[in-house]
């Protein structure tokens, strides 16, 4: 039975909704039909992971920055593996390749989970994308790429999750990455880290055959692929022209879409941190007080007037926008390290539930709604999205350089 390699979401339990990226831009590390592999693939100008909404989603980005750290090799960074992330799964913990001969339901299709937009800022894979040839000092056994080796013509099995393993890999390399008791592929606080340790020793092994063609960051793409063992059989990455084209083509989209990922150096960083509006502090964290039902503020005031323009502090998920009772209109925003950022007191909310937002991204505009004095943004940071978890906001706000 063969099996397609395009992904399909499939329900467990509760529909799980990818949030997809764009990708696009131009091949760095590539290898063609026609030269000799073996050079190192260039890295980024900067290895910093994008999160949001021109990333990855943002409660994905610590966990891949994690499995990339643990890594000692340099050239596995979260980029790679993001966009290692995107291709295999479209970010969907419920995805799993499907048996060419399954029947397909209204969920899916057995085709690319990319959108119609999302295939065309990839483009077409191009047979000469790719750099290195054989070389006479690669593999004595390694095929000339042309013909699918007999180990890639067997049956492939079924994969599952964010990182797509089989049940067989999951056994080998499934790690309990959250420490919960249990190795579950398809949760992505294990199947991340996996991914990560995986293509770490992919990588080590790449890098003991210099004749192989492509890359060692290439060659481990293949390896997570379809095996290393058939990497050793083709002599390097399958050829596009072959019987194995579609692992070319993947290894191909993750060269070409992985810079993408990455915050450039220098400069106003979209995505970056900085402070939620432009003004003066104003009543400080916990002073005391009977405005407050508690005795003490809860974050701290910007002394603004309405209609100044509020912008979230940093990447993050929008939990809440809207009416917030004595905070009047709010904005309550989850970034990656697990806090969370409030903006109340707003005359006017932009942002919407669910959205990914970066640093600098507009959520709405000051005001004087719920209990307020007058017109200034009541920001607080908080270990969760309800009242009464709040934080100082001065040292967080200094752990990101922003000084009030």
């Amino acid at each position: 039975m063969k099996i397609a390699r395009w992904m399909v979401p499939v329900i467990v339990g509760v529909v799980v909704t990818p949030l997809s990226i764009g990708v696009g831009g131009l091949l760095l590390g590539t290898f063609d039909d026609s030269e000799t592999a073996g050079g190192e693939v260039p890295a980024p100008m900067s290895t910093e992971l994008k999160a949001g909404d021109v990333g990855v989603p943002v409660v994905y980005a610590k966990l891949i920055r994690d499995a990339a750290a643990d890594c000692d090799e340099k050239l596995l960074t979260a980029p790679v593996l993001a966009a290692q992330l995107k291709r295999e799964s479209n970010f969907n913990p419920r995805a799993r390749s499907v048996a060419a001969d399954e029947p397909v339901g209204d969920e899916g299709s057995l085709t690319d989970p990319r959108s119609e937009e999302q295939r065309a800022e990839d483009g077409d894979p191009a047979e000469d994308g790719l750099t290195g040839e054989d070389s006479a000092t690669g593999s004595a056994n390694a095929s000339s790429g042309g013909e699918l080796p007999d180990v890639a013509q067997a049956e492939r099995p079924v994969t599952r999750g964010i990182a797509q393993f089989s049940d067989a890999d999951w056994a080998a390399a499934g790690i309990d990455g959250n420490n919960d008791g249990v190795k579950d592929v398809l949760d992505p606080a294990d199947a991340i880290p996996a991914q990560g340790r995986k293509m770490c020793e992919l990588l080590r092994t790449a890098k003991q055959h210099p004749g192989y063609r492509g890359a060692p960051l290439e060659l481990a793409l293949a390896g997570y692929r379809v095996s290393w063992k058939t990497v050793e059989e083709y002599g390097g990455v399958p050829r596009a022209s072959g019987a194995d084209g579609e692992t070319y083509e993947y290894v191909e989209a993750v060269m070409k879409s992985y810079p993408k990922m990455v915050v450039p150096v220098g400069g106003a960083v979209s995505g970056g941190w900085t402070l939620p509006v432009e003004g003066p502090a104003g009543t400080p964290y916990h002073q005391r007080g009977s405005s407050w039902s508690t005795g003490l503020h809860t974050g701290v005031d910007f002394v603004v007037p309405t209609g100044t323009p509020v912008k979230a502090i940093g990447p993050g998920e929008v939990v809440t926008a809207g009416a917030g009772g004595d905070y009047g209109n709010q904005v309550v925003i989850r970034h990656e390290d697990g806090t969370f950022s409030q903006y109340a007191h707003l005359s006017e909310v932009k942002a919407v539930v669910g959205q990914s937002v970066q640093g600098g991204t507009l959520i709405g505009w000051s005001g004087e709604t719920g209990n307020a004095s007058g017109p200034h943004l009541h920001f607080e940071i908080r270990t969760g999205p309800a009242f009464g978890s709040d934080l100082s906001p001065v040292p967080y706000l200094r752990a990101k350089d922003l000084i009030l």
